[in-house]
C-alpha cells in the first residue's frame, strides 16, 4: 500500500496507517552511488519493489543536462511509507570541477569527507558540475529542475491513463533539511543565481560557500543562514542585510553576525589564507547546518505560481525556517535519548475487536493496536538519575502521513524537550478507529510506571490533523490521565461514540488552528463524518465543527456556551477573558483567546494563526506548552491545579 504526503484524499488521511505499514521506518538500502542518468532508471525500480505500485522518474527532470551530476544515497534511508522521508538530509554540492569517471567524483566526496557526514546523517548528496566551462544560467535552470523533483515527496503525475508516484522524492530527496554547498565556482553560482531567486533559496535550511564572490547588482532574495570562507565584501553585505544582522561576537577565527531578536539569522564568516575544504565543510555543518531546518507551511502555490512545475507536492516558498535539535545515534547534543520499539504486543489486549464500525460507517480495523512507538526522553530519566515524578511526560499523537519523529521535529517538539526537560511517547497510532480509545491511556500508565522519575501530575496530550483528534479520543478514554491537552488543527469526528464524556473532571484544553485550515482540506467541515452543507469554508472565521466543540468542552467545565457573533468578533466569535497578539518567526500573525472559568482560570483556549494551510509548523509546540504547562492533576481528587507562575 503507497503512502502520497499531500494529494491525500480526507478519508485516506483520516484512515492513516495500517497496522503493517507502521513497522517500517527505514529503507533496507546499501549506500550507492549513481550517475544522474543511472538513478532516473534505478529509482523508479527501487521504489516500487521496496514500497510497490508504479514509479517514475520525475517528468521535469526530461531536460535536466546529461554528464553532469551525481547522486551518493547513504544506506538505511528513512523510508517513504511515511512522512519519515522528510527526515533524510539533501546535501546539494556545486564545484567547478569536472570528474573524468564516478570513481574520481566519489573519490572527492570522500576526500571533503561528505560521504561520513551523509552516512551518519542518513540522506544523499547531489555533486554537481557545470554545463560548460563555467556556471551560467542553462546551470541556473537544471537547479530549478533539480529542486522542483527532489523535493516533489509523494507527488503523483500520470502515465498512459495510470497514476504513478514520481520517485526522486522517496529516493534522493527531501525537505526539511535541505542544504547547499558551494565551492569556488559553485559558491559563485549559488551566489549570483540561487541566492538572488526567492523559490531557491528559501527552501534551504543552510548554505556553506567557500571563495567564491557575488556580484553588486544581484541581491540575496530571503532570508538564509550561511557559513562562508573567505567572502567578499559585497557577499558579506548582502547576506547580512537580508539577514538583518545587528549583532556581532566572534569563536576562535570564525566572526559571527546575527539578529538578536531571530538568532538563526545569522551568517559565520572566516578568513582563511589556505583553505582546507574538507575541514570547513564539517565545521559548518556542524556549527551551523544542523541547527537549522525548513518547514514547508505556506499556502501553496504562493509565491510560485508562474512557475511551470506548480502541481508538485511542496511546490511552495518560502518555507519556513525553524530551529534543529538533530540527533545522531538516536541521541542529541542536549542529552535526548531516542529509542524505537517496533512489533511489541504490550497493547495487544487493546486490540480492535470483530465486529466495530469506525468512520463513515465502515468496518474498522479488526485486530490493530499501538505496536509501534518512540520514547524521547531527557537522559536524566533515561539513566535514573532525575527524582522520581520530577519530569512531565507529553503524549504525542501524529498526524495521518506522518512519522511521530518528524512530526515532533516539524512542530517544534525535539528542540523545546531539549531545553525544558520533558519527556515525550510517540506512538505510531494508526487513525482513530483503529485504535480504540482506551489504548491511550493505557500507553501512558505502562510509561508511567516503566519510568519512576515521570510526574503523573503533570501528563499532557496532544496531535496534529488525525492526532488532534486522536487527543480527543484519548481525553474520552481517561481523562483523569490527563492535566491539559492540545490539540491542533483536530481532525473532529462526530459520531455518537465520540461524545466527550468526562463524568464530573474538569479538562484545560487549547485548540489550535489556521484561516486556510477551518475546514480541513476543503469541503468536509472540520473533517466532521457529515458535511454541513450550509457551513461553506470561509477563511475569516471557525467552522461550525470548532464552535460546537469549544462549547462542548466549557459545558464540560461548568462554564457558559457562546453564542458566536462573527460581525462583533472576526475569526473567532467571541471575546473571550484575555487575548492577544503575537508576530511567529517574524512571519505569521498568532491570535489567542482564552475563557476563564469562575476561579478566573483559562479552561478553554482557541489559537488561530493567519494565512497557514494545514501543516505541521515548528512554532505550534511551544504555544502548547505555554498552555499545558501550568495545569496539574491530583491524582486522589481529580481537580485541576492551576499555577499561573510557571516559569
Amino acid at each position: 500500500m503507497k503512502r502520497f504526503l499531500v494529494l491525500l484524499t480526507v478519508l485516506a488521511l483520516c484512515l492513516g496507517m495500517s497496522q503493517a505499514m507502521a513497522q517500517v521506518q527505514f529503507s533496507d538500502n546499501p549506500s550507492s552511488f549513481e550517475t544522474f542518468e543511472e538513478a532516473c532508471v534505478n529509482g523508479p525500480a527501487a521504489m516500487a519493489a521496496e514500497l510497490g505500485g508504479a514509479y517514475v522518474s520525475d517528468p521535469c527532470l526530461a531536460e535536466y543536462p546529461a554528464g553532469t551530476t551525481y547522486i551518493y544515497r547513504s544506506a538505511a534511508r528513512w523510508s517513504a511509507t511515511s512522512a519519515g522521508y522528510r527526515k533524510n538530509t539533501v546535501l546539494q554540492v556545486y564545484t567547478d570541477k569536472k570528474f573524468e569517471s564516478k570513481d574520481a567524483a566519489l573519490a572527492y566526496l570522500k576526500e571533503l569527507g561528505l560521504v561520513d557526514i551523509v552516512e551518519e546523517a542518513k540522506g544523499s548528496i547531489i555533486l554537481v558540475s557545470p554545463i560548460g566551462d563555467t556556471f551560467d544560467k542553462p546551470d541556473a535552470r537544471a537547479y530549478y529542475l533539480m529542486q522542483a523533483a527532489t523535493c516533489n515527496l509523494g507527488g503523483t503525475v500520470t502515465v498512459d491513463g495510470a497514476s504513478a508516484t514520481c520517485a526522486e522524492g522517496a529516493y534522493y530527496g527531501g525537505t526539511t533539511y535541505r542544504y547547499a554547498i558551494g565551492i569556488d565556482g559553485g559558491a559563485t553560482f549559488l551566489n549570483n543565481f540561487i541566492a538572488p531567486t526567492f523559490d531557491d533559496v528559501t527552501r534551504l535550511a543552510g548554505m556553506i560557500l567557500i571563495n567564491g564572490r557575488m556580484d553588486r547588482i544581484h541581491d540575496v532574495a530571503g532570508v538564509v543562514p550561511v557559513y562562508m570562507v573567505n567572502p567578499t565584501e559585497t557577499t558579506l553585505a548582502k547576506y547580512q542585510a537580508v539577514n538583518e544582522t545587528n549583532r556581532h561576537g566572534y569563536v576562535g577565527d570564525v566572526d559571527y553576525y546575527y539578529n538578536q531578536d531571530l538568532y538563526l539569522q545569522k551568517i559565520l564568516v572566516k578568513k582563511a589564507e589556505k583553505v582546507d575544504v574538507a575541514a570547513e565543510i564539517n565545521y559548518g555543518y556542524y556549527n551551523l547546518l544542523i541547527k537549522t531546518l525548513r518547514v514547508p507551511c505556506v499556502l501553496p502555490g504562493l509565491h510560485t505560481y508562474s512557475n511551470d512545475f506548480t502541481a508538485g507536492n511542496w511546490n511552495q516558498a518560502p518555507y519556513s525556517l525553524g530551529e534543529r535539535n538533530a540527533f545522531f545515534g538516536y541521541k542529541t547534543a542536549d542529552g535526548l535519548e531516542i529509542e524505537e520499539f517496533v512489533g511489541m504486543d504490550t497493547f495487544k489486549d487493546y486490540a480492535i475487536p470483530e465486529g466495530t464500525i469506525g468512520l463513515f460507517g465502515m468496518p474498522a480495523q479488526t485486530g490493530a493496536y499501538i505496536d509501534t512507538w518512540y520514547e524521547v526522553l531527557p537522559e536524566e530519566v533515561k539513566n535514573g538519575s532525575a527524582p522520581e515524578h520530577s519530569v512531565p511526560m507529553w503524549l504525542m499523537l501524529h498526524g495521518g502521513g506522518d512519522d511521530p519523529l518528524q512530526f515532533l521535529d516539524e512542530m517544534g517538539f525535539m528542540t523545546l524537550a531539549g531545553k525544558e526537560r520533558f519527556a515525550m511517547i510517540a506512538p505510531i497510532h494508526g487513525a482513530m478507529f483503529t485504535v480504540g480509545q482506551d489504548v491511550f491511556p493505557a500507553v501512558v500508565e505502562y510509561f508511567l510506571a516503566k519510568y519512576p522519575a515521570l510526574d503523573p501530575t503533570r501528563v499532557y496530550v496532544t496531535g496534529y490533523s488525525m492526532g488532534g483528534g486522536a487527543t480527543l479520543h484519548a481525553i474520552n478514554g481517561n481523562a483523569r490521565i490527563f492535566a491539559a491537552a492540545a490539540p491542533n488543527a483536530a481532525a473532529i469526528f462526530n459520531t455518537p461514540d465520540e461524545e466527550v464524556k468526562l463524568d464530573d473532571l474538569d479538562m484545560p484544553i487549547l485548540f489550535t488552528t489556521a484561516t486556510y485550515d477551518f475546514c480541513g482540506f476543503g469541503g468536509v467541515n472540520g473533517f466532521a463524518a457529515t458535511p454541513v452543507a450550509d457551513d461553506p469554508y470561509d477563511p475569516e472565521h471557525i467552522n461550525t465543527s470548532y464552535q460546537n466543540r469549544i462549547n462542548a468542552f466549557l459545558t464540560l467545565n461548568g462554564m457558559e456556551n457562546i453564542d458566536y457573533d462573527f460581525e462583533a468578533y472576526p475569526i473567532s466569535g467571541f471575546r473571550g477573558d484575555a487575548y492577544w497578539e503575537k508576530l511567529l518567526n517574524n512571519e505569521y500573525m498568532n491570535r489567542t483567546w482564552l475563557l476563564n472559568n469562575d476561579q478566573g482560570v483559562p479552561m478553554v483556549g482557541l489559537n488561530v494563526t493567519d494565512y497557514m494551510p494545514h501543516g505541521l509548523y515548528q512554532e505550534f509546540g511551544p504555544i502548547c506548552w505555554e498552555y499545558v504547562k501550568h495545569f496539574s492533576r491530583n491524582l486522589e481528587t481529580g481537580e485541576v491545579i492551576y499555577n499561573p507562575y510557571v516559569n
